[in-house]
């Protein structure tokens, strides 16, 4: 295979928004899925060539729920071992519900930043959070000044009870729960407190 024919991809994963699709979907209450695994089952069934998967998430904070703490501390560290770059923030907790805050713009910065760097010829969103469609122009304008064809996609799970709609202006690649289980991490992290 020449290297002008590898359509390299990269995958960045929203891992809350994974999460929250899964348990929609498929009724799973906790974060089971391994990141790593997924982006790799997805590539497979695309034909594209993974050179990269990058995973975002708020964490607890450690006072107010240390076994949501200790879970992504110790998912997250086997997650690095597997070759997952990892992208953290503390969760805020001013409002009535606590906030993930900075994970969907360090997503389309490092979406921007890895074009400009011409690391994937196919972007692998997994989200299907809407505020991701501003990426398409500036995308698209990268892949002109370089005289290159990205292609944008969005990968999510759904079901035919919860049929979910994928972000404007990418493909969808809906992820259906026997491709799912497939990349469930048999490791659970979970402490007997984690509720």
């Amino acid at each position: 295979m020449s290297e002008a024919s590898i359509n390299r991809a990269v995958a960045l994963i929203d891992g809350m928004n994974i999460f929250n699709l899964a348990k929609r979907a498929f009724g799973y209450h906790y974060p089971n899925y391994d990141p790593a695994k997924l982006a790799k089952v997805i590539c497979a069934q695309q034909r594209l060539t993974l050179v990269e998967t990058r995973f975002y998430t708020g964490v607890p904070s450690r006072t107010i729920d240390s076994p949501r703490y200790y879970f992504w501390e110790n998912k997250t560290h086997a997650m690095e071992a597997d070759g997952v770059h990892v992208y953290t923030r503390t969760i805020r907790y001013s409002g009535p519900r606590p906030q993930e805050k900075g994970i969907d713009i360090r997503i389309a910065l490092d979406a921007v930043m890895l074009a400009l760097e011409n690391i994937y010829d196919t972007l692998i969103i997994f989200s299907t959070d809407q505020d991701f469609t501003e990426l398409k122009p500036a995308i698209i304008s990268i892949a002109k000044q370089q005289d290159r064809l990205i292609r944008l996609k969005c990968a999510y799970p759904s079901s035919q009870q919860h049929k979910i709609r994928g972000i404007k202006g990418m493909d969808w690649i809906p992820i259906d729960k026997t491709t799912y289980d497939a990349s469930v991490d048999p490791r659970d992290y979970r402490s007997r407190r984690y509720t």
